[in-house]
């Protein structure tokens, strides 16, 4: 075989270049799919941004349920998840990229009147075991939802009670906030970003306060690949990138929007 003949057949046998292919929801304020604010939310800027920074690696998404992105990524298949918590309890095998951004931990939203009560009686930083040994506050949380460290808790303090509301629907999330603001619920768990992302389609006037148990545990966001080869790949091509990530102007803006506490 002359030089050229295998120099030929190496490159008809090469490796086809990397494809990155996204899975995303929509999961306001992360992922914005349709309606108000579409493709404005956090992790659709962050692809905008992943996009520009690797011109030369083509890119796709394709929109499945979170619970089918697990599914595929748990079974192998090229697919990553752009928004999920580094080193957070999944029960996927899952390789993480460095981290990204940085968003404050669940704390309480709730109406200005209640949030003045709840400060004066159990400090701000809310001390939260103490509020809920009270049992003075009507709790609602979405069905399927787990708050991290602070599960245990809820479920000691709040489950089975005539304080406890389950929500449920598509729709949970807003269903909630509005039930505050109705007054129909004390207060929710939830990230200060759903707060500030509800408050922009909603006529809602709520707050959030800090809870002392985890406030200084600021949540990491990174991309999810699956653990395979391609995964690595992926992982290992992003990462080369994040800084250039971090300081992309549009996502700079886009954090501050949605992950900076804006109590009015």
């Amino acid at each position: 075989m002359t030089a050229l003949t295998a120099l030929l057949c190496q490159s008809s046998h090469a490796a086809p270049p990397l494809t990155i292919q996204w899975g995303v929801n929509n999961a306001p304020p992360f992922h914005i799919l349709e309606g108000y604010l579409h493709e404005e939310g956090l992790c659709d800027v962050m692809l905008q941004a992943f996009s520009e920074a690797l011109p030369e690696t083509p890119q796709k998404h394709v929109r499945y349920p979170q619970g089918r992105i697990a599914a595929l990524m748990q079974q192998g298949e090229d697919l990553c998840f752009p928004c999920m918590i580094r080193n957070g309890d999944t029960p996927i095998p899952v390789i993480y990229s460095d981290t990204i951004f940085k968003y404050p931990a669940h704390g309480i939203i709730t109406r200005p009147d209640v949030a003045e009560d709840i400060a004066a009686n159990f400090g701000n930083p809310v001390d939260l075991v103490e509020m809920l040994k009270l049992g003075n506050y009507r709790y609602g949380q979405p069905l399927g939802r787990r708050y991290g460290d602070l599960q245990p808790y809820l479920e000691r303090f709040l489950h089975n009670t005539p304080h406890y509301t389950e929500i449920t629907g598509p729709s949970a999330n807003a269903n909630m906030l509005a039930m505050v603001n109705a007054e129909r619920l004390d207060f929710v768990i939830d990230y200060p970003m759903v707060m500030n992302y509800h408050r922009e389609i909603l006529p809602i006037d709520l707050v959030f306060l800090p809870i002392k148990q985890n406030h200084q545990n600021y949540v990491e966001g990174a991309v999810g690949c699956p653990q395979t080869d391609w995964g690595q790949h992926v992982i290992d091509r992003l990462n080369d990138v994040i800084p250039a990530i971090q300081n992309n102007q549009t996502f700079q803006q886009a954090k501050d929007r949605w992950l900076s506490i804006q109590n009015p």
